[in-house]
Protein backbone atom coordinates (compact mmCIF):
# COMPACT_ATOMS: atom_id res chain seq x y z
CA UNK A 1 0.00 0.00 0.00
CA UNK A 2 1.20 3.48 -0.87
CA UNK A 3 2.57 5.17 2.25
CA UNK A 4 0.95 8.47 3.06
CA UNK A 5 2.36 10.84 5.63
CA UNK A 6 0.27 12.68 8.19
CA UNK A 7 0.87 16.41 8.31
CA UNK A 8 0.90 18.71 11.26
CA UNK A 9 0.55 22.45 11.56
CA UNK A 10 3.95 24.01 12.18
CA UNK A 11 3.55 27.78 12.40
CA UNK A 12 4.57 28.95 8.90
CA UNK A 13 5.76 32.36 7.75
CA UNK A 14 2.91 34.03 5.94
CA UNK A 15 1.76 37.53 5.01
CA UNK A 16 -0.42 39.49 7.37
CA UNK A 17 -4.06 38.54 7.68
CA UNK A 18 -5.22 41.47 5.59
CA UNK A 19 -3.25 40.17 2.63
CA UNK A 20 -4.64 36.65 2.87
CA UNK A 21 -8.08 36.09 1.32
CA UNK A 22 -9.01 32.85 -0.33
CA UNK A 23 -11.37 33.81 -3.12
CA UNK A 24 -14.56 31.96 -3.84
CA UNK A 25 -13.22 31.21 -7.31
CA UNK A 26 -11.01 28.51 -5.80
CA UNK A 27 -14.25 26.68 -5.07
CA UNK A 28 -15.57 26.81 -8.62
CA UNK A 29 -18.03 24.02 -9.22
CA UNK A 30 -16.20 23.07 -12.40
CA UNK A 31 -14.45 19.92 -11.26
CA UNK A 32 -12.21 19.76 -14.31
CA UNK A 33 -10.08 22.73 -13.22
CA UNK A 34 -6.54 21.66 -12.50
CA UNK A 35 -4.28 22.48 -9.57
CA UNK A 36 -2.23 25.03 -11.50
CA UNK A 37 -5.32 27.20 -12.07
CA UNK A 38 -6.20 27.21 -8.39
CA UNK A 39 -2.62 28.00 -7.45
CA UNK A 40 -2.70 31.01 -9.76
CA UNK A 41 -5.97 32.16 -8.16
CA UNK A 42 -4.43 32.43 -4.70
CA UNK A 43 -0.69 32.81 -5.30
CA UNK A 44 -0.82 36.59 -4.89
CA UNK A 45 -2.46 36.34 -1.47
CA UNK A 46 -0.84 33.32 0.14
CA UNK A 47 2.84 32.64 0.65
CA UNK A 48 3.86 29.26 -0.74
CA UNK A 49 6.14 27.62 1.84
CA UNK A 50 6.90 24.17 0.49
CA UNK A 51 9.99 22.43 1.82
CA UNK A 52 11.69 19.19 0.92
CA UNK A 53 11.08 16.17 3.11
CA UNK A 54 14.22 14.03 3.31
CA UNK A 55 13.85 10.34 2.58
CA UNK A 56 15.47 7.98 5.01
CA UNK A 57 16.18 4.43 3.81
CA UNK A 58 17.46 2.83 7.00
CA UNK A 59 16.63 -0.86 7.19
CA UNK A 60 15.16 -2.79 10.10
CA UNK A 61 14.66 -6.42 10.98
CA UNK A 62 11.15 -7.81 10.59
CA UNK A 63 9.29 -7.91 13.87
CA UNK A 64 6.21 -9.68 15.17
CA UNK A 65 3.50 -7.15 15.98
CA UNK A 66 0.95 -9.73 17.05
CA UNK A 67 0.63 -8.34 20.57
CA UNK A 68 -0.46 -4.91 19.35
CA UNK A 69 -1.98 -4.82 15.87
CA UNK A 70 -1.68 -1.65 13.83
CA UNK A 71 -4.75 0.27 12.71
CA UNK A 72 -5.42 -0.23 9.02
CA UNK A 73 -8.26 1.45 7.09
CA UNK A 74 -9.76 -1.90 6.02
CA UNK A 75 -13.21 -0.93 7.32
CA UNK A 76 -12.97 2.78 6.68
CA UNK A 77 -16.63 3.05 5.78
CA UNK A 78 -17.49 1.87 9.28
CA UNK A 79 -14.87 3.69 11.36
CA UNK A 80 -14.77 7.06 9.58
CA UNK A 81 -15.73 9.87 11.98
CA UNK A 82 -18.89 11.92 11.62
CA UNK A 83 -18.47 15.15 9.71
CA UNK A 84 -17.68 18.19 11.87
CA UNK A 85 -20.38 20.84 12.07
CA UNK A 86 -18.73 23.56 14.17
CA UNK A 87 -15.33 24.88 15.23
CA UNK A 88 -15.05 22.59 18.24
CA UNK A 89 -15.68 19.49 16.11
CA UNK A 90 -13.28 20.65 13.39
CA UNK A 91 -10.53 21.05 15.97
CA UNK A 92 -11.12 17.55 17.31
CA UNK A 93 -11.54 15.95 13.88
CA UNK A 94 -8.61 13.59 13.13
CA UNK A 95 -5.99 14.37 10.50
CA UNK A 96 -6.36 12.23 7.39
CA UNK A 97 -3.58 10.15 5.78
CA UNK A 98 -3.72 12.25 2.57
CA UNK A 99 -3.37 15.57 4.39
CA UNK A 100 -0.38 17.76 3.66
CA UNK A 101 -0.49 17.51 -0.13
CA UNK A 102 -1.73 21.06 -0.68
CA UNK A 103 0.07 23.60 -2.79
CA UNK A 104 0.16 26.17 0.00
CA UNK A 105 0.80 24.19 3.17
CA UNK A 106 2.17 20.92 1.81
CA UNK A 107 5.76 19.88 1.46
CA UNK A 108 7.62 18.17 -1.32
CA UNK A 109 7.20 15.58 -2.62
CA UNK A 110 3.52 16.32 -3.11
CA UNK A 111 1.29 13.55 -4.37
CA UNK A 112 -0.58 14.22 -7.61
CA UNK A 113 -4.35 13.91 -7.85
CA UNK A 114 -3.84 10.63 -9.71
CA UNK A 115 -1.62 9.23 -6.96
CA UNK A 116 -4.10 10.23 -4.27
CA UNK A 117 -6.90 8.68 -6.33
CA UNK A 118 -4.93 5.41 -6.41
CA UNK A 119 -4.80 5.49 -2.62
CA UNK A 120 -8.53 6.13 -2.39
CA UNK A 121 -9.18 3.14 -4.63
CA UNK A 122 -7.14 0.96 -2.28
CA UNK A 123 -9.15 1.83 0.83
CA UNK A 124 -12.66 2.57 -0.47
CA UNK A 125 -14.98 0.42 -2.61
CA UNK A 126 -16.04 1.60 -6.09
CA UNK A 127 -19.53 2.89 -6.78
CA UNK A 128 -20.51 1.30 -10.10
CA UNK A 129 -24.27 1.62 -9.83
CA UNK A 130 -26.89 3.72 -8.12
CA UNK A 131 -26.85 3.30 -4.36
CA UNK A 132 -28.87 4.71 -1.48
CA UNK A 133 -28.24 8.20 -0.13
CA UNK A 134 -27.38 6.59 3.20
CA UNK A 135 -24.54 4.68 1.53
CA UNK A 136 -23.35 7.79 -0.30
CA UNK A 137 -23.24 9.64 3.03
CA UNK A 138 -21.15 6.88 4.55
CA UNK A 139 -18.79 6.80 1.55
CA UNK A 140 -18.42 10.59 1.63
CA UNK A 141 -17.55 10.60 5.35
CA UNK A 142 -14.77 8.11 4.72
CA UNK A 143 -13.57 9.99 1.64
CA UNK A 144 -13.40 13.46 3.20
CA UNK A 145 -11.61 12.04 6.28
CA UNK A 146 -8.74 10.92 4.04
CA UNK A 147 -7.98 14.55 3.12
CA UNK A 148 -8.75 16.24 6.44
CA UNK A 149 -6.06 18.75 7.37
CA UNK A 150 -4.87 19.38 10.92
CA UNK A 151 -6.73 22.47 12.12
CA UNK A 152 -5.08 23.48 15.37
CA UNK A 153 -7.08 24.68 18.35
CA UNK A 154 -6.77 28.50 18.63
CA UNK A 155 -7.13 28.12 22.40
CA UNK A 156 -3.75 26.41 22.48
CA UNK A 157 -2.31 29.82 21.65
CA UNK A 158 -3.37 30.83 25.17
CA UNK A 159 -1.18 28.04 26.53
CA UNK A 160 1.61 29.10 24.19
CA UNK A 161 1.32 32.67 25.47
CA UNK A 162 1.77 31.37 28.98
CA UNK A 163 4.83 29.49 27.79
CA UNK A 164 6.20 32.67 26.23
CA UNK A 165 5.62 34.55 29.48
CA UNK A 166 7.34 31.94 31.62
CA UNK A 167 9.12 33.56 34.52
CA UNK A 168 7.05 36.73 34.67
CA UNK A 169 5.80 37.19 38.26
CA UNK A 170 2.47 38.55 37.07
CA UNK A 171 1.27 35.14 36.00
CA UNK A 172 -1.23 33.82 38.52
CA UNK A 173 -0.52 30.21 37.57
CA UNK A 174 2.62 29.17 39.44
CA UNK A 175 2.92 26.24 37.07
CA UNK A 176 4.02 28.69 34.38
CA UNK A 177 6.72 30.37 36.42
CA UNK A 178 10.36 29.44 35.91
CA UNK A 179 12.18 28.03 38.91
CA UNK A 180 15.86 27.63 39.65
CA UNK A 181 16.02 24.07 38.30
CA UNK A 182 14.55 22.71 35.05
CA UNK A 183 13.74 19.00 34.65
CA UNK A 184 12.60 17.23 31.49
CA UNK A 185 11.15 13.70 31.51
CA UNK A 186 10.70 12.01 28.13
CA UNK A 187 8.20 9.13 28.08
CA UNK A 188 8.78 6.94 25.03
CA UNK A 189 6.32 4.50 23.46
CA UNK A 190 8.09 1.19 22.66
CA UNK A 191 4.87 -0.68 21.81
CA UNK A 192 4.67 -3.04 18.87
CA UNK A 193 3.23 -0.56 16.38
CA UNK A 194 6.35 1.64 16.69
CA UNK A 195 8.01 -0.89 14.36
CA UNK A 196 5.99 0.52 11.46
CA UNK A 197 8.12 2.33 8.90
CA UNK A 198 8.15 5.83 7.47
CA UNK A 199 10.24 6.20 4.32
CA UNK A 200 11.99 2.91 5.03
CA UNK A 201 12.93 3.75 8.62
CA UNK A 202 11.10 2.40 11.66
CA UNK A 203 9.23 4.90 13.81
CA UNK A 204 11.18 3.54 16.77
CA UNK A 205 14.50 4.49 15.17
CA UNK A 206 13.14 7.90 14.15
CA UNK A 207 11.96 8.58 17.70
CA UNK A 208 15.26 7.46 19.20
CA UNK A 209 17.27 9.71 16.88
CA UNK A 210 15.06 12.73 17.59
CA UNK A 211 15.19 12.19 21.35
CA UNK A 212 18.96 11.76 21.28
CA UNK A 213 19.36 14.99 19.34
CA UNK A 214 16.99 16.83 21.68
CA UNK A 215 18.55 15.67 24.96
CA UNK A 216 22.13 16.12 23.81
CA UNK A 217 21.46 19.77 22.94
CA UNK A 218 20.06 20.73 26.34
CA UNK A 219 22.17 22.95 28.63
CA UNK A 220 24.25 21.25 31.29
CA UNK A 221 22.15 22.86 34.02
CA UNK A 222 18.99 21.00 32.93
CA UNK A 223 18.12 17.53 34.22
CA UNK A 224 16.82 14.84 31.86
CA UNK A 225 15.06 11.53 32.47
CA UNK A 226 13.74 8.75 30.23
CA UNK A 227 10.78 6.47 30.96
CA UNK A 228 9.59 3.77 28.55
CA UNK A 229 6.56 1.55 28.19
CA UNK A 230 5.66 -1.23 25.77
CA UNK A 231 9.17 -2.71 25.94
CA UNK A 232 7.81 -5.89 27.49
CA UNK A 233 5.63 -8.17 25.35
CA UNK A 234 5.58 -11.37 23.35
CA UNK A 235 9.19 -10.87 22.33
CA UNK A 236 10.24 -10.93 25.97
CA UNK A 237 7.82 -13.69 26.98
CA UNK A 238 5.16 -11.41 28.47
CA UNK A 239 1.41 -11.60 27.99
CA UNK A 240 -0.59 -8.48 27.09
CA UNK A 241 -1.70 -8.24 30.71
CA UNK A 242 1.90 -8.38 31.91
CA UNK A 243 3.01 -5.85 29.29
CA UNK A 244 0.36 -3.45 30.57
CA UNK A 245 1.82 -3.64 34.06
CA UNK A 246 5.29 -2.47 33.07
CA UNK A 247 6.56 1.09 32.74
CA UNK A 248 10.18 1.73 33.64
CA UNK A 249 12.33 4.74 34.44
CA UNK A 250 15.46 3.65 32.56
CA UNK A 251 17.39 6.91 32.94
CA UNK A 252 16.81 8.75 36.21
CA UNK A 253 16.26 12.50 36.11
CA UNK A 254 19.78 13.92 36.24
CA UNK A 255 22.29 16.00 34.25
CA UNK A 256 22.55 14.42 30.82
CA UNK A 257 25.49 12.19 29.96
CA UNK A 258 25.09 11.60 26.23
CA UNK A 259 27.03 8.35 26.01
CA UNK A 260 25.21 6.83 28.98
CA UNK A 261 21.85 8.04 27.72
CA UNK A 262 22.48 6.58 24.25
CA UNK A 263 23.52 3.24 25.70
CA UNK A 264 20.22 3.14 27.59
CA UNK A 265 17.89 4.09 24.74
CA UNK A 266 19.60 2.16 21.92
CA UNK A 267 18.59 -1.44 22.78
CA UNK A 268 14.81 -0.95 22.89
CA UNK A 269 12.80 -2.84 20.27
CA UNK A 270 9.05 -2.35 19.74
CA UNK A 271 7.12 -5.22 21.23
CA UNK A 272 4.34 -4.56 23.74
CA UNK A 273 1.24 -2.62 24.61
CA UNK A 274 0.54 0.99 25.63
CA UNK A 275 0.11 1.79 29.35
CA UNK A 276 0.29 5.59 29.13
CA UNK A 277 -1.80 6.07 32.28
CA UNK A 278 0.51 3.85 34.33
CA UNK A 279 3.54 5.73 33.01
CA UNK A 280 2.12 9.09 34.09
CA UNK A 281 1.19 7.74 37.49
CA UNK A 282 4.75 6.53 37.99
CA UNK A 283 6.14 9.81 36.62
CA UNK A 284 4.89 11.39 39.81
CA UNK A 285 7.40 9.20 41.65
CA UNK A 286 10.12 10.17 39.17
CA UNK A 287 9.70 13.83 40.16
CA UNK A 288 9.48 13.09 43.89
CA UNK A 289 12.77 14.92 44.57
CA UNK A 290 11.83 17.86 42.34
CA UNK A 291 8.87 19.73 43.89
CA UNK A 292 7.30 22.49 41.83
CA UNK A 293 8.14 25.10 44.44
CA UNK A 294 11.77 25.12 43.31
CA UNK A 295 11.63 23.17 40.02
CA UNK A 296 10.10 23.68 36.57
CA UNK A 297 9.04 20.21 35.43
CA UNK A 298 8.21 19.20 31.86
CA UNK A 299 6.95 15.87 30.51
CA UNK A 300 7.13 14.98 26.81
CA UNK A 301 5.21 11.85 25.78
CA UNK A 302 6.10 10.41 22.36
CA UNK A 303 3.42 7.91 21.32
CA UNK A 304 1.93 6.56 18.10
CA UNK A 305 -1.43 5.71 19.61
CA UNK A 306 -3.92 5.69 22.43
CA UNK A 307 -3.88 3.86 25.74
CA UNK A 308 -4.42 0.12 25.15
CA UNK A 309 -4.24 -1.07 28.76
CA UNK A 310 -7.42 0.36 30.23
CA UNK A 311 -5.70 3.15 32.14
CA UNK A 312 -6.81 6.76 32.60
CA UNK A 313 -3.92 8.81 31.19
CA UNK A 314 -5.90 12.08 31.06
CA UNK A 315 -6.77 11.70 34.72
CA UNK A 316 -3.17 10.84 35.58
CA UNK A 317 -1.90 13.86 33.60
CA UNK A 318 -4.32 16.16 35.42
CA UNK A 319 -3.29 14.77 38.80
CA UNK A 320 0.39 15.19 37.93
CA UNK A 321 -0.12 18.80 36.82
CA UNK A 322 -2.17 19.73 39.88
CA UNK A 323 0.14 18.03 42.38
CA UNK A 324 2.95 19.80 44.21
CA UNK A 325 5.17 18.75 41.30
CA UNK A 326 3.28 21.17 39.00
CA UNK A 327 4.51 19.44 35.87
CA UNK A 328 3.34 20.40 32.38
CA UNK A 329 2.49 17.35 30.25
CA UNK A 330 3.07 17.79 26.52
CA UNK A 331 2.18 15.05 24.05
CA UNK A 332 3.68 14.35 20.63
CA UNK A 333 1.42 12.14 18.52
CA UNK A 334 3.70 10.33 16.08
CA UNK A 335 1.88 9.14 12.93
CA UNK A 336 -1.30 8.60 14.96
CA UNK A 337 -4.57 7.01 13.81
CA UNK A 338 -8.14 8.34 14.10
CA UNK A 339 -8.82 7.28 17.68
CA UNK A 340 -5.35 8.06 18.95
CA UNK A 341 -5.32 11.73 17.93
CA UNK A 342 -8.36 12.61 20.03
CA UNK A 343 -7.13 10.49 22.93
CA UNK A 344 -3.64 12.04 23.04
CA UNK A 345 -5.03 15.56 22.70
CA UNK A 346 -7.10 15.00 25.84
CA UNK A 347 -3.98 13.97 27.76
CA UNK A 348 -2.12 17.15 26.83
CA UNK A 349 -5.10 19.37 27.68
CA UNK A 350 -5.53 17.65 31.05
CA UNK A 351 -1.82 18.08 31.77
CA UNK A 352 -1.78 21.80 30.94
CA UNK A 353 0.42 21.25 27.91
CA UNK A 354 0.27 21.22 24.13
CA UNK A 355 -0.58 18.34 21.79
CA UNK A 356 1.30 18.23 18.49
CA UNK A 357 0.95 15.87 15.53
CA UNK A 358 4.15 14.67 13.86
CA UNK A 359 3.78 12.59 10.74
CA UNK A 360 7.40 11.98 9.83
CA UNK A 361 10.98 12.43 11.00
CA UNK A 362 11.25 16.05 9.92
CA UNK A 363 8.11 17.05 11.80
CA UNK A 364 9.15 15.15 14.93
CA UNK A 365 12.46 17.01 14.91
CA UNK A 366 10.59 20.31 14.54
CA UNK A 367 8.51 19.55 17.62
CA UNK A 368 11.63 18.88 19.65
CA UNK A 369 13.13 22.11 18.30
CA UNK A 370 10.19 23.92 19.88
CA UNK A 371 10.92 22.13 23.14
CA UNK A 372 14.56 23.21 22.93
CA UNK A 373 13.48 26.84 22.57
CA UNK A 374 11.52 26.51 25.79
CA UNK A 375 14.65 25.30 27.57
CA UNK A 376 16.63 28.16 26.06
CA UNK A 377 14.07 30.58 27.51
CA UNK A 378 14.71 29.09 30.93
CA UNK A 379 18.46 29.57 30.49
CA UNK A 380 17.93 33.19 29.40
CA UNK A 381 15.74 33.72 32.45
CA UNK A 382 18.49 32.39 34.72
CA UNK A 383 21.07 34.71 33.18
CA UNK A 384 18.76 37.74 33.25
CA UNK A 385 18.66 37.98 29.47
CA UNK A 386 14.99 37.09 29.05
CA UNK A 387 13.21 38.65 26.08
CA UNK A 388 11.50 41.97 26.74
CA UNK A 389 7.75 41.77 27.36
CA UNK A 390 6.89 44.09 24.48
CA UNK A 391 9.01 42.03 22.11
CA UNK A 392 7.06 38.96 23.18
CA UNK A 393 3.84 40.85 22.56
CA UNK A 394 4.96 41.57 19.02
CA UNK A 395 5.90 37.96 18.36
CA UNK A 396 2.62 36.68 19.73
CA UNK A 397 0.59 39.11 17.63
CA UNK A 398 2.36 37.77 14.56
CA UNK A 399 1.54 34.24 15.73
CA UNK A 400 -2.15 35.14 15.82
CA UNK A 401 -2.02 36.42 12.25
CA UNK A 402 -0.12 33.35 11.08
CA UNK A 403 -2.68 31.13 12.75
CA UNK A 404 -5.61 32.68 10.91
CA UNK A 405 -3.73 32.66 7.61
CA UNK A 406 -2.80 29.02 8.06
CA UNK A 407 -6.44 28.10 8.66
CA UNK A 408 -7.49 29.58 5.31
CA UNK A 409 -4.57 28.03 3.48
CA UNK A 410 -5.46 24.59 4.78
CA UNK A 411 -9.10 25.05 3.87
CA UNK A 412 -8.13 25.91 0.29
CA UNK A 413 -5.72 22.96 0.05
CA UNK A 414 -8.28 20.52 1.40
CA UNK A 415 -10.90 21.76 -1.05
CA UNK A 416 -8.61 21.39 -4.06
CA UNK A 417 -7.59 17.84 -3.14
CA UNK A 418 -11.19 16.75 -2.55
CA UNK A 419 -12.27 18.22 -5.86
CA UNK A 420 -9.41 17.05 -8.06
CA UNK A 421 -9.39 13.47 -6.80
CA UNK A 422 -13.16 13.18 -7.24
CA UNK A 423 -12.67 14.33 -10.82
CA UNK A 424 -10.08 11.60 -11.42
CA UNK A 425 -12.31 8.94 -9.83
CA UNK A 426 -15.19 9.96 -12.07
CA UNK A 427 -13.03 10.03 -15.21
CA UNK A 428 -11.83 6.51 -14.43
CA UNK A 429 -15.41 5.31 -13.78
CA UNK A 430 -14.61 4.43 -10.17
CA UNK A 431 -17.73 6.34 -9.13
CA UNK A 432 -20.95 7.05 -11.01
CA UNK A 433 -22.06 10.43 -12.30
CA UNK A 434 -24.81 10.60 -9.69
CA UNK A 435 -22.33 9.83 -6.93
CA UNK A 436 -19.98 12.50 -8.23
CA UNK A 437 -22.77 15.09 -8.18
CA UNK A 438 -23.75 14.09 -4.64
CA UNK A 439 -20.16 14.41 -3.41
CA UNK A 440 -19.75 17.76 -5.16
CA UNK A 441 -22.69 19.10 -3.16
CA UNK A 442 -21.08 17.77 0.01
CA UNK A 443 -17.87 19.55 -0.96
CA UNK A 444 -19.79 22.79 -1.29
CA UNK A 445 -21.33 22.32 2.15
CA UNK A 446 -17.92 21.66 3.69
CA UNK A 447 -16.37 24.69 2.01
CA UNK A 448 -19.18 27.01 3.08
CA UNK A 449 -19.00 25.78 6.68
CA UNK A 450 -15.28 26.43 6.97
CA UNK A 451 -15.60 29.83 5.28
CA UNK A 452 -18.42 30.80 7.64
CA UNK A 453 -16.42 29.77 10.68
CA UNK A 454 -13.44 31.78 9.47
CA UNK A 455 -15.68 34.79 8.80
CA UNK A 456 -17.63 34.77 12.07
CA UNK A 457 -16.08 32.61 14.76
CA UNK A 458 -12.39 33.09 14.14
CA UNK A 459 -12.25 36.88 14.72
CA UNK A 460 -14.07 36.34 18.02
CA UNK A 461 -11.48 33.78 19.07
CA UNK A 462 -8.71 36.15 18.08
CA UNK A 463 -10.28 38.84 20.27
CA UNK A 464 -10.48 36.37 23.12
CA UNK A 465 -6.80 35.51 22.76
CA UNK A 466 -5.85 39.17 22.67
CA UNK A 467 -7.94 39.87 25.78
CA UNK A 468 -6.26 36.99 27.58
CA UNK A 469 -2.88 38.47 26.73
CA UNK A 470 -3.92 41.94 27.89
CA UNK A 471 -4.95 40.53 31.25
CA UNK A 472 -1.57 38.84 31.60
CA UNK A 473 0.18 42.07 30.69
CA UNK A 474 -1.82 44.05 33.26
CA UNK A 475 -0.83 41.60 35.98
CA UNK A 476 2.82 41.77 34.96
CA UNK A 477 2.79 45.58 34.82
CA UNK A 478 1.24 45.79 38.28
CA UNK A 479 3.91 43.57 39.80
CA UNK A 480 6.67 45.48 38.03
CA UNK A 481 5.23 48.79 39.31
CA UNK A 482 5.08 47.43 42.85
CA UNK A 483 8.71 46.39 42.58
CA UNK A 484 9.87 49.73 41.16
CA UNK A 485 7.82 51.92 43.48
CA UNK A 486 8.04 55.68 43.51
CA UNK A 487 11.40 57.11 42.55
Amino acid sequence: MLYIKHRNVIFVLVLFFSLVSIQACSHDSNDTENRDEVKNDVSEEVVDVQENVPEDKNERDDVDLAEEPTNNPEDLLEIAPEEPTNLEEIINYPTGPLAGNGLHTGKEPLLSAEQMADYVKEVLPPIKEDVSEEYLDKWWRAYRYLFAEDYQDPRQLITKMKFDNFGHPGLEDEQFTFKEQLNVLVILDVSGSMANEINGKSMMDIAKDSIREFTSSLPNEANVGLRVYGHEGARTGKTPEQSCEVSELVYEIQPINASEFNSVIDPFIPTGWTPIGLSLEQAKEDFANFPGETNTNFVYIVSDGAETCGGDPAGAAKELAESDIQSIVNVIGFNVDIEGQSHLREIAEAGGGIYTNAGDEEQLNEVFEQAKRMVEMWKEWKTGAKKDVMEQKKDQTIDLLKFSSNWMQKNADEEVSLRDVLSVLRQEDFITSNAHSFFSEKRTERWNLYREIDKNSFPELMDELEENYREIQIQIDEVYQDNVGDE
